[in-house]
């Protein structure tokens, strides 16, 4: 456990990286929310479908 908390110490961050303004793209992280983002949207809407559908008698 340690030898973990001292390697994430030592890191040094991405924007004191020499590397980074080589690599930086200027997009977003791609985290997984918006890696997710377009399926979530899908599963709502399919969900409010389907309870409009439940919902709504002799349709």
């Amino acid at each position: 456990m340690q030898e973990h908390e001292q390697r994430e110490h030592d890191r040094i961050p991405p924007e004191l990286d020499p590397s980074f303004d080589r690599y930086d793209d200027e997009r977003p992280p791609r985290t997984m929310r918006r890696r997710l983002q377009p399926v979530i949207w899908l599963v709502g809407a399919v969900t409010l479908v389907a309870m409009v559908l439940l919902v709504t008698p002799g349709l």
